[in-house]
């Protein structure tokens, strides 16, 4: 499936997904209350179902073509009995459909699962799915007495989830590409719902291997970019920035949210930053963004809109995995970002809508 070629209003979104909404609460309707509470507790599980079709392989080798079973628990090296009872749960899921033959093969909902789908979010499903955030999430009970910190993830593991992907490395990975898959998604939206710089210098603060970054250089042939990162993260963007044709147009500067910042540039990007951290700790990130900023740069926040007191299906979700796996972790109002920006000695510019993304901006006077 390709990316849009222009980005999803916002009221629009949040028009599909109140539809949605309606029609799922219309058929908990038709049903007894308890019944429909009784589905909707088998949430846990069709998560876990999703994950282990990813991590298994499963997903990978069923594809869109119908694949015996038997064969394919044969082939993974997999229970034939255990093979066949998940994925007549994951039928039962409409993840994927199996016939009567014995023969399976994913479904338009699964069909994301497979890594090589042109929109796949397998890993961010398999990080989902994974013990450890579930773990997290078991703590909900105790910052509901407690408060919001320490986080659900602290609770559960004894520090955070940033040093605990630092220990398993692996599932660290696991949550980089998925962080790479959800950018990916909206990467044609957020290009294209801001106006970058034609001929300026755009720094990607905490930007990853650059997947932004290079999108942005790919509609600005003259700008150039600037790459924030950790080492060992940077060493992984050269080849990315290499593919994408954009890599003489990068720099590579070694740099910490909590440390120096040392780049001189037009537009500075923070995607997925803010909504990690305390109030106090977004302060300390956006002053030492302001201390390497010139006068008349700006300061682009993008994360999810979450007003108070108005849920939405997508943003508080995400609020809440904010809560349990973050140190104050939240998502915002562009109201509460303007304010934090403030505080740090920027002033409030416009706000801008891509999805469910706010991109709000804040100028360097």
């Amino acid at each position: 499936m390709p990316l849009p070629p222009f980005p999803v209003p916002f009221v629009a979104m949040r028009a599909g997904l109140a539809l949605r909404g309606g029609v799922l609460g219309l058929v908990d309707r038709l049903l007894p209350a308890e019944a429909a509470l009784w589905d909707f507790a088998a949430g846990m599980q069709r998560t876990t179902l999703a994950g282990v079709l990813v991590t298994s392989g499963l997903a990978d080798a069923l594809g869109a073509d119908a694949r015996d079973v038997h064969e394919l628990a044969t082939e993974l090296g997999l229970s034939e009995e255990v093979t066949l009872r998940v994925l007549g749960a994951a039928a039962a899921s409409r993840l994927v459909h199996l016939d009567r033959r014995g023969r399976a093969r994913l479904a338009r909902l699964g069909a994301p699962l497979h890594r090589k789908h042109p929109r796949s979010i397998a890993a961010w499903v398999a990080y989902q799915a994974a013990p450890a955030n579930a773990a997290a999430h078991g703590a909900i009970g105790a910052q509901l007495r407690d408060g919001a910190q320490p986080s659900g993830h602290r609770r559960a593991f004894g520090n955070s989830i940033w040093e605990y992907f630092g220990e398993h490395p692996d599932e660290g990975a696991r949550f980089a590409q998925a962080m790479r898959e959800l950018t990916a998604i909206d990467l044609a939206a957020l290009a294209r719902a801001y106006p970058w710089p034609r001929d300026g210098v755009i720094c990607d603060v905490a930007g990853g291997i650059g997947t932004l970054l290079a999108a942005i250089l790919e509609r600005r042939g003259r700008a150039r970019g600037i790459l924030v990162d950790a080492p060992e993260v940077l060493a992984d963007a050269e080849d990315f920035l290499r593919s994408r044709g954009v890599a003489d147009r990068v720099q590579r500067r070694a740099g910490d949210l909590f440390g120096e910042i040392d780049a001189r540039a037009d537009v500075y990007v923070l995607k997925w930053i803010l909504h990690d951290w305390s109030d106090d700790a977004c302060r300390e990130i956006l002053r030492r963004v302001r201390a390497t900023m010139p006068a008349g740069a700006r300061v682009v926040a993008i994360d999810q809109h979450l007003e108070p007191n108005r849920p939405s299906p997508v943003s508080s979700m995400v609020d809440l995995l904010m809560l349990v796996e973050c140190e104050g972790g939240r998502e915002r109002s562009p109201a509460q970002v303007h304010g934090l920006m403030r505080d740090a000695g920027l002033a409030p510019g416009r706000v801008r809508h891509a999805g469910l993304h706010m991109v709000v901006e804040g100028v360097a006077r």
